[in-house]
């Protein structure tokens, strides 16, 4: 996941969706690390349960939070791989953020221009 997504999607919608209530979700084009975000998990999947965006791992000082993970490492990766065995969690998006631009066109730089990634309705 990167570094922003969406959840603007109403909530009447959500909740049909998922079969879960989504109480006072408020709809954001802006959810951000730090942030309490609705999700959903095996001990309470009838409701969203709001959660901080972030993981601080079991090994780790209380600032060290780390806020995505590559799916091709994250089995291996100690940061990741006990909360990927024992703590998942279904995290409700309906698109993400990708930043491009910057002085050498790429990723780098300060000029960045943020583009939401999304599937068409």
């Amino acid at each position: 996941m990167c570094g922003r997504y969406t959840l603007f999607t109403p909530t009447a919608d959500l909740e049909a969706r998922f079969g879960v209530d989504f109480g006072d979700h408020e709809p954001s084009y802006n959810c951000a690390p730090g942030q309490s975000l609705p999700v959903i998990t095996d001990d309470a999947p009838e409701e969203a349960t709001r959660m901080e965006w972030g993981l601080t791992p079991s090994w780790a000082d209380e600032s060290f939070d780390l806020i995505n993970a590559r799916a091709e490492t994250v089995r291996e990766k100690r940061s990741f791989a006990d909360a990927f065995e024992r703590r998942r969690c279904l995290v409700p998006a309906d698109g993400f953020y990708e930043w491009v631009g910057g002085p050498d066109g790429g990723r780098g730089g300060s000029d960045k221009t943020p583009y939401r990634v999304a599937f068409e309705d």
